[in-house]
């Protein structure tokens, strides 16, 4: 069953265009969007969301939510999902009570005593103005808001880099809460790599060249890191790696480590341009960001 999907997604900008992005997600499943700055992640979820429009004649793509088509049901699919964004949508000259009460409505279900209660719960200063409030605090507002109606798909775009820590540890509970009914999903956007590998169930890793978006990766988060391994060694070794293996390497005092990478992630193999047996025990998982320096890295 596929609650969203996304297919042959193409969004230009003029200097810079995100091409050929092309996902799904099931139910109770939460999808990590990664990538260096500037890569087009908030551009990818905020055509998502339908900020931004795709225009005829030089984008093009589909999303879909259950059976809500952005483009024929745009009223229904805005009102099924709920986010959190880098910048604070609502206006800003507004208390947070009012926020509810004014937008509030446009949301089927929505529960302002439950938001005024979120509030509380996450220490936002009800009497401020939105523009008064800390980035930390605009957050928590903007999470307040979305847990207060059901919604079948979550997008957090960078929620956390401005969140305590403690606060990211409630936030990253609530995204477990949101997906274990598996009855919405969440994509979730973050330059915290090390914190999202642990809540992601998949990934879409985006990369850039030439003021172009592209997919690097789009798949599970175990099949993403099944495709790589790390290998320390000193140069004179390393030259029995095959080089089409070879995707990074980083200098160390006495020796280099390399990721290197096979499709099917299977490293025992033998034979013409496989790994060779005497550095099989050598073989480590990296973990996601050393996946994303390594790689990054190289193209940089």
């Amino acid at each position: 069953m596929t609650l969203f999907r996304c297919e042959r997604l193409t969004k230009n900008l003029g200097e810079y265009k995100l091409k050929d992005v092309s996902f799904s997600l099931a139910p109770g499943r939460v999808l990590g969007v990664i990538g260096t700055n500037g890569c087009g992640k908030t551009t990818l979820l905020r055509t998502i969301l339908g900020s931004y429009r795709l225009d005829q004649e030089v984008d093009f793509g589909e999303l879909t939510i259950g059976n809500l088509h952005f483009r024929k049901d745009v009223k229904k699919y805005k009102e099924s999902m709920a986010y959190v964004l880098q910048a604070n949508p609502f206006s800003e000259f507004m208390h947070p009570i009012e926020i509810g009460e004014r937008y509030g409505h446009f949301y089927p279900g929505f529960d302002l005593k439950k938001y005024k209660e979120l509030l509380g719960k996450y220490e936002v200063p009800v009497k401020k103005m939105i523009t008064e409030l800390s980035k930390g605090q605009s957050l928590r507002m903007q999470l307040a808001f979305a847990l207060s109606y059901p919604a079948k798909l979550y997008v957090f775009d960078e929620p956390v880099g401005n969140l305590d820590v403690e606060f990211r540890d409630t936030f990253y509970g609530i995204v477990r809460e949101l997906t274990a009914s598996e009855q919405c999903s969440v994509i979730l956007s973050s330059h915290l790599v090390t914190e999202l590998e642990h809540v992601a169930d998949e990934i879409l890793w985006i990369g850039k060249e030439n003021e172009e978006g592209f997919v690097r990766f789009t798949g599970t988060m175990d099949d993403l890191k099944n495709r790589y391994r790390l290998l320390s060694v000193d140069d004179e070794t390393a030259k029995a790696i095959p080089a089409e293996m070879i995707r990074g390497k980083r200098l160390r005092e006495n020796h280099k480590d390399y990721l290197i990478y096979q499709e099917d992630g299977d490293y025992t193999k033998e034979g013409p341009g496989a790994l060779p047996k005497e550095l099989w025990e050598g073989l480590r998982f990296p973990d996601l960001q050393e996946i994303m320096y390594f790689v990054e890295k190289r193209d940089a």
